[in-house]
């Protein structure tokens, strides 16, 4: 059991971000063990949002239909437990941000038109250890109680898939869930630009206690120095596939440029994944929100 306990610190939200950051601060898988063995990521940002917020029922139109509010996610868990489903206004949402090292970042903004061999492994086994961020966040909950549903992880909840009107998309967007729990808004490129920048993994976890919204700002493109009017097309020039435009940010050259970066991968650094990462380094928003658009 976690020393600090929920009973031992009367800040609910207080005690799963200082368990969230101690567990990404200790836990082996949060190293480049096949490199140098530095973090992969630095202290994590932590907000929440209430499970009732009317943001996910926004999200259905914006999205799509398909998308999950924290009570769909979490009647789910609770049938297959055979559980009654709580009710919404009794559910909260915990999101976290997990910002890429500096040395990583760097690496990345040096290349040109493919990612580098610290973000590929990042993206590879810093997503297993965003995984396991959730697989303990979701356990210790429970352990102090709770019910709780990390919906990355349901495999028969969760998927991932191409939709006719957005493009890729998900049934769970941890990016519209951090900005719901006021962790960033969004730039051109799609990329969530937050206190630590928008190189970033994102996970979140629901939990059936009430937690409250933060107040999140009317626009949300706030922190884009392009949507600003500040004439910053960084990203624009650092993607190799040309699938940002003052449109914003095409899906089909963009995912199709990055499984072709698979091959490469493979028979460069040694690994099976795809990335490229280039619209999240060497741009203004990289490390935080930008003022102005120079790096």
């Amino acid at each position: 059991m976690a020393e600090a306990t929920e009973n031992a610190i009367s800040d609910f939200e207080q005690w799963i971000a200082e368990e969230i950051r101690k567990f990404v601060r200790d836990d082996p898988a949060n190293r480049l063990a096949q490199l140098d063995g530095s973090p992969i990521f630095d202290t994590p940002l932590v907000g929440y949002a209430a499970g009732d917020d009317a943001i996910f029922t926004q999200l259905k139109r914006v999205i799509g239909e398909f998308h999950l509010t924290p009570a769909e996610a979490m009647a789910a868990v609770a049938a297959r437990r055979n559980l009654p489903a709580p009710a919404a206004d009794s559910l909260g949402v915990v999101s976290y941000v997990l910002p890429i090292s500096a040395r990583t970042r760097r690496e990345n903004a040096r290349s040109k038109d493919r990612p580098s061999e610290r973000w590929a492994h990042t993206r590879l086994f810093g997503e297993q250890l965003n995984r396991k961020v959730q697989t303990h966040v979701v356990a210790l909950l429970e352990e102090h109680g709770h019910l709780a549903v990390a919906p990355e992880l349901e495999n028969e909840l969760f998927r991932i898939f191409v939709d006719e009107r957005v493009g890729w998309t998900s049934c769970w967007s941890q990016r519209h869930v951090a900005f719901s729990a006021g962790l960033g808004t969004f730039g051109l490129s799609d990329g969530l630009i937050t206190a630590v920048g928008k190189a970033h993994r994102v996970g979140s976890v629901v939990v059936d206690r009430r937690l409250d919204s933060p107040s999140r700002p009317e626009d949300i493109h706030r922190d884009c120095l392009s949507y600003r009017g500040l004439g910053c097309k960084t990203c624009r020039k650092r993607c190799p596939a040309d699938a940002i435009s003052e449109r914003g940010h095409d899906k089909a050259l963009c995912s199709k440029f990055v499984f072709e970066q698979i091959r490469m991968i493979k028979e460069t650094y040694g690994i099976d994944i795809y990335a490229c990462g280039l619209c999240q380094a060497g741009v203004p928003c990289e490390k935080g929100i930008p003022k102005q658009a120079t790096v």
